[in-house]
């Protein structure tokens, strides 16, 4: 059975029954009687500009029809393609136009980036976090205030998404459909109510008053409603401590849906306004937000069409205008190259992505955790990404736009994932050694912060030896085509320069 034996009447249905963000495709099959395969087929090629049942109100049987033959299509050649060259990750080969920099090289050039503009920056945590002054005078979100504490949980309460982004780290939409739906679930690990007694248990490392701000990703949470309110609401009749806040990509999002999420707790939205393609929709829907939240902030990956819409378009000052009360400049990047597997597809069509740009690779040199995992992981990402984060702060700090600009970098990250492993430290030698005396849990606390803090002095300041760019020069080879090198052998070679940290 083909998408053409499908009635245009099913295909609207379809449509406005996923929008509603309640209903999963197996219902909307039932619903409809149509195979939930072909369901899942409709809906993977709604386009990520957005496509909304009220826009296919105005639209002709004929117009529709052709909008996914034309999906169809793409997703047959983009498919065929895949099975075509289809090596593992160990055999992915990067590839380039541009001589590939390590982060102490491109670390340089942000750096003069940011003396341009220092005046008008505030600049922490040893140059690793950075957000712009405002003329009001605004703080940093708290959730993004945890973050760098190192004091927050992400928790990902589904992977299903209603849009398609290239640079997606979880993978193509084909992956998140393919992938086992686990309702009960949260971070594909722990059930709702294991969550609550991790919370409520004081000699857990992440007991709840250990807990500053808790974000809810996806997938598209707001596709994970009720799993969302029952763990807001939780959390704000027991930890009322905590701040949360919740992300979308704006399309699921309604005024009911918004008081909703309200009501429980969360106080603060963050719009992916990249993932639509910048759609009016969601611009009038972030409006609608300003109404119903505390804090209404985008969080966006920086790339050329954010600048685009924010600069060329003067898009900021429409967000200025609407109240949105802070920016998060995501730099882009895949997923560590040792978690590859996870998600193939996906890395492999960032990656592409990516290809078309400079590259550079970031080194995040973080130890082990309490449980013995080694943490350091390291990533590929286009310099043009962090780039356009420096455009995109001057021009505010300019113009004087009052929203908060904050890097959302790699550097960011790192600190945020070192504090959290510090943070855990502490707190499993307070766990661990609650008969000991106060000197002795003291003494361990101070080894504990000797060696994270030598980490990251090596992470931070002047190297006698770029050690990263040294690894690239053995992995990589040059010829007619450009720069060239496999992940594989990146994989390998950082494992083992990085024992020796």
């Amino acid at each position: 059975m083909t998408k053409k034996t499908l009635d245009v009447k099913k295909i609207r249905e379809i449509i406005r029954l996923s929008e509603t963000g309640n209903i999963g495709q197996r219902r909307i099959a039932r619903d409809l009687n149509v195979p939930r395969l072909m369901v899942a087929q409709y809906l993977n090629d709604l386009p990520a500009s957005g496509l909304t049942y009220e826009q296919t109100k105005n639209m002709t049987d004929s117009q529709i029809l052709a909008l996914f033959e034309k999906q169809k299509t793409k997703t047959h050649s983009t498919n065929l393609k895949q099975k075509m060259s289809s090596p593992d990750g160990e055999n992915i080969e990067v590839n380039t136009s541009y001589p590939i920099s390590s982060r102490v090289e491109f670390m340089g050039r942000i750096h003069e980036r940011q003396e341009k503009i220092r005046d008008f920056l505030e600049i922490s945590d040893n140059g690793l976090s950075v957000w712009t002054k405002t003329p009001g005078g605004k703080a940093l979100s708290r959730g993004c205030q945890s973050c760098k504490a190192g004091r927050w949980q992400c928790l990902f309460v589904g992977k299903k998404c209603n849009v398609d982004c290239v640079y997606c780290p979880q993978g193509t939409r084909q992956e998140k459909i393919a992938a086992p739906e686990r309702p009960g679930l949260i971070n594909d690990s722990y059930n709702i109510e294991d969550i609550k007694n991790i919370f409520n248990r004081p000699d857990s490392i992440w007991t709840g008053s250990n807990i500053q701000g808790i974000g809810y990703s996806g997938g598209e949470p707001f596709l994970y409603l009720d799993k969302v309110i029952d763990l807001t609401k939780f959390v704000s009749k027991y930890h009322g401590h905590i701040y949360q806040w919740i992300y979308t990509n704006g399309l699921p999002v309604t005024e009911d849906k918004l008081k909703a999420v309200y009501d429980s707790g969360v106080k603060e939205v963050r719009f992916h306004l990249g993932a639509t393609d910048f759609n009016k929709e969601v611009l009038k829907k972030i409006e609608l937000a300003k109404k119903i939240m505390d804090y209404v902030n985008v969080e966006t990956p920086s790339n050329p069409e954010l600048k685009e819409f924010l600069i060329d378009k003067k898009g900021i000052f429409l967000l200025e205008d609407i109240g949105v009360y802070q920016i998060n400049l995501g730099e882009l990047s895949g997923i560590s190259v040792d978690e590859i597997e996870r998600f193939p597809l996906g890395f492999r069509r960032a990656l592409e992505y990516f290809q078309q740009y400079e590259l550079y690779l970031y080194d995040s040199i973080i130890g082990k955790s309490v449980t013995g995992r080694d943490l350091s992981q390291i990533y590929i990402s286009p310099t043009i990404s962090r780039e356009i984060t420096y455009d995109i702060m001057e021009y505010a700090v300019d113009n004087k736009i009052d929203i908060l600009i904050n890097d959302c970098s790699q550097d960011a990250k790192y600190i945020q994932r070192f504090q959290k492993n510090l943070f855990e430290y502490h707190m499993d030698i307070l766990i661990t050694n609650w008969l000991q005396d106060d000197k002795y849990v003291q003494m361990l606390q101070e080894n504990i912060n000797e060696q994270k803090l030598n980490l990251m002095a090596k992470h931070t300041q002047p190297q006698k030896e770029d050690w990263v760019k040294l690894l690239i020069q053995k992995i990589s080879y040059k010829d007619e085509r450009g720069y060239h090198f496999k992940l594989g052998d990146l994989k390998r070679s950082f494992s083992d320069l990085s024992r020796n940290f």
